[in-house]
Parts: structure tokens; C-alpha cells; sequence
């Protein structure tokens, strides 16, 4: 039954510290998201996952109240993203649940006025989600990043052959540097990345904690040597793949017999699985040069992968050494003062053929360029590209200049991993 709030709560957000606030997180958690399944062995699956993370501290887990009243919670989890040789730490959103007696009661709007909040405290870059259709946008998020392309494989097609160079067993903690190169390896990659971050400790962690409700497989050749892994996982009684990379042939065959196999003894066995890949990894080339397959990209516009600019100053810091390597590698014949205007926010960059340095103060002839903090957001991940940008309403990009700026905003996608979601 739904129990309605006085107008204009005064919402109290902070971490929850009795033992029941505690258990209450979590049990929301399962029950919102996985209402399915055992949500008490969920709740304490997600609870051991959380607390034992490397970096977890308390403050990262915010909870709602009216009075003592528990309405609704998220997770900010303070992380590095990576844009290629640049670190910009950024925090990541997840687990953004209202109590069901009191939605649509703007439980979440202050849940997310608490997180900016919290971010504009630690000077983050950006704030980062995986979020519902059509409700993140009126907070300033934006589409950043496609969810992973999936490639469809038909069972039958799979040669039933065993692998003669490779076998599969069930990864164990001692697997975990080489899982951690394979993942370092495939996912590293993109342009946006966390994979660059991860230490043997964390991926020790997965190990220890995720994986006990999943199935982590490695591929070893003939010398017991890993060349891949898969990452199983079972929701709603489907058993899916939600992270592969494997190196040679042979293993992915391994893995693909393996997976196969695991579905033939499911109750209802479907006629195909999917595996989740970047279509520019050598996994992909190597599935697509013996299988056929069907690939799909889902798009989810307003939803999905999605963030908000925090920090102008701090993103602008970190994005310079990005901006002078990109400027260097790609020389172009132009020299002068470029006034970047992002929102109320601004700087000012001085361009010669072999720098790129701040300024304090505009010259009598710099150029100006002004684009929303949407439009800044997908363009510094490269989501969209400059010529895109400057047909967008209310921005300001000279014509002249949309060569400079492609270098600086490379069009180029990234994908998260799966075992990167939080």
C-alpha cells in the first residue's frame, strides 16, 4: 500500500549504521532488482561482494529516511575511468532503489541531488550509471556509452570435435593473474576503459566473492597455460555469458563446447547462446572467421550508459596530458588561443605545433567554442563525433575549427565489461 509523504520532505541521506538499516539496504536491493530469485541469498551474496571490495567504505552506501522512516538508497562507488592515457576518478551510481510504499514521491530526485552532492565534495570528473529509460536525463545525464554488442551463436553449428590443444576447468584463485592479463588485454583497449586500474587484489576479490554465484571458466592449452576465460552467470533461470576473451582458436572452441554442453543439460536448452564482445577484439575476428553468427547492438536512448559532468576544472586537469598527446600525434598547421565555453564554465586553451597549455587570460584574437555540458560529456567519450555536435542546438563551433576539435574529441566507441558493472 502506498503511503504518501507531507509535501516537501525533508529527506535525510546518509550511510545506514544499526544492523537492521544495514540488512534493510541490501534486502531492497535484491528485492527491486532480482524479485525473483532468492533475495535473501542475493542480499547476502551482494552484501559479501560490496563490503569485501578492496575500496568499499561505508559513506559509498546512502540511505533515505524521513524521520526514521527507511523510503529508498543508492551505492556511489569512487572509481578511475581511463581515457586512454589519461586517469580521471569519477563516481559510479548503482543500486538506486525507492521503497515500493513510497514512490513517486521524489525519493529518487533527492537520492540524486545527494550523489552530485557527494561528487562535487571529491571534485569528480563525472558521475556514471547504468540507468532506467527516459528518468536520468532530467538530473543532466547523457548517453555515453552502448551497452556491449552481442554476438548470437547457433548451437548445432558448433563443432562437436573436441579441442585436441585446449581444455576447460573451473577457474581457481591462482588463475587470477592470468585472468587479470587476458581482461587487461581485451578490455583494455578501448578508449574509455577501467580496465587499466585493476590489480591482481580486485580481480582475487571477483574470484572470491562474485564468482561464487557464477561460473568462471579458463581455457588452458596443452602446457596448462591460460589462452582465455568465460564468465558465466545465472539470472531468472537463464544461464548467460556476461564476459569472454580468449586468444587463439582452439580455446575459443574450448569454451564454446564448454558452454554448449552446460546448456544441453539445462531443462530448456534454447537453439542459440550469445556472447558479449567489442567488435574490434580478437576474440570477435576469431569467432567470426570460423562461425557464422548474428550480431546486435541494442541502443537505449535516454538509458543505458549514461553521465553528468561534476567537475569542469578537475575533467579539464585530467584531460590535458590526453589533449597535448592527441594535439602532438595529429600536427595540424594552426596556432592560437582557444576559448572553450562549457555551460556557465570555461577555460582557455593556448595551441602552438608542439603544445597545449592553460591560460589565464584571453587574447585579442582567440576563438570561441560553446557546447553544453550534454554535448561536452558525450564528445569527451567520444560517443558522438564534432560534426555531430556542431549541428546541436546551442552549441557554438565555428567551422574552422572542427579540425582542431576532432583531434582533441576523437570519435571513437568504448564498451564496459561485464565484469566492470556495478
Amino acid at each position: 500500500m502506498k503511503k504518501n509523504l507531507t509535501a516537501s520532505p525533508d529527506f535525510v541521506i546518509r550511510p545506514p549504521e544499526t544492523a537492521e538499516e544495514i540488512e534493510t539496504y541490501f534486502r531492497l536491493n535484491a528485492e527491486t532488482f532480482r524479485p525473483d530469485e532468492d533475495t535473501v541469498l542475493v542480499a547476502s551474496r551482494r552484501r559479501r561482494l560490496i563490503e569485501l571490495d578492496p575500496d568499499f567504505q561505508w559513506i559509498q552506501l546512502r540511505s533515505a529516511f524521513y524521520g526514521n522512516i527507511y523510503v529508498g538508497s543508492y551505492r556511489i562507488q569512487e572509481r578511475w575511468l581511463c581515457f586512454e592515457s589519461s586517469r580521471l576518478r569519477i563516481g559510479c551510481i548503482g543500486g538506486v532503489v525507492t521503497h515500493p510504499e513510497y514512490r513517486h514521491q521524489r525519493v529518487a530526485t533527492a537520492l540524486m541531488k545527494d550523489a552530485l552532492a557527494y561528487a562535487q565534495s571529491r571534485q569528480y570528473g563525472f558521475l556514471l550509471l547504468h540507468g532506467i529509460r527516459d528518468y536520468y536525463q532530467q538530473h543532466g545525464f547523457i548517453d555515453v556509452i552502448e551497452d556491449m554488442p552481442q554476438h548470437a551463436i547457433a548451437r548445432a553449428l558448433i563443432p562437436d570435435r573436441p579441442s585436441e590443444r585446449c581444455l576447460v576447468r573451473l577457474a581457481e584463485l591462482p588463475d587470477a593473474s592470468a585472468l587479470l592479463a587476458h581482461y587487461l588485454e581485451h578490455h583494455g583497449a578501448s578508449m574509455c576503459s577501467f580496465a587499466p586500474p585493476r590489480t591482481v587484489e580486485r580481480q582475487v576479490h571477483y574470484l572470491k566473492n562474485w564468482f561464487q554465484e557464477n561460473i568462471p571458466l579458463v581455457a588452458l592449452n596443452g602446457e596448462g597455460k591460460p589462452e582465455g576465460y568465460l564468465l558465466l552467470s545465472r539470472r531468472r533461470g537463464w544461464l548467460y555469458a556476461y564476459e569472454v576473451a580468449a586468444n587463439t582458436w582452439p580455446a575459443v572452441l574450448a569454451l564454446l563446447q564448454y558452454h554448449n554442453n552446460l546448456y544441453a543439460a539445462e531443462p530448456e536448452s534454447p537453439a542459440e547462446f550469445s556472447w558479449p564482445l567489442p567488435l574490434t577484439d580478437s576474440t570477435y575476428f576469431l569467432l567470426a572467421d570460423h562461425l557464422p553468427m548474428r550480431s546486435e547492438i541494442a541502443t537505449y536512448p535516454d538509458g543505458g550508459w549514461m553521465a553528468r559532468m561534476v567537475s569542469f576544472s578537475a575533467l579539464v586537469q585530467s584531460l590535458l596530458p590526453l589533449w597535448q598527446d592527441r594535439w602532438q600525434k595529429h600536427p595540424l598547421e594552426w596556432t592560437g588561443v582557444l576559448a572553450l565555453a562549457v555551460g556557465e564554465e570555461g577555460c582557455i586553451l593556448d595551441l602552438s605545433p608542439s603544445l597545449v597549455r592553460l591560460v589565464d587570460r584571453l587574447s585579442s584574437e582567440e576563438q570561441e567554442v560553446r557546447f553544453s555540458q550534454q554535448v561536452f560529456t558525450q564528445l569527451v567519450f567520444g560517443f558522438r563525433p564534432i560534426t555531430w555536435a556542431a549541428i546541436q542546438a546551442g552549441q557554438h563551433i565555428p567551422a574552422e575549427l572542427v579540425p582542431i576539435l576532432d583531434t582533441f574529441f576523437p570519435y571513437k566507441q568504448s564498451w564496459i565489461a561485464g565484469s566492470d558493472y556495478f
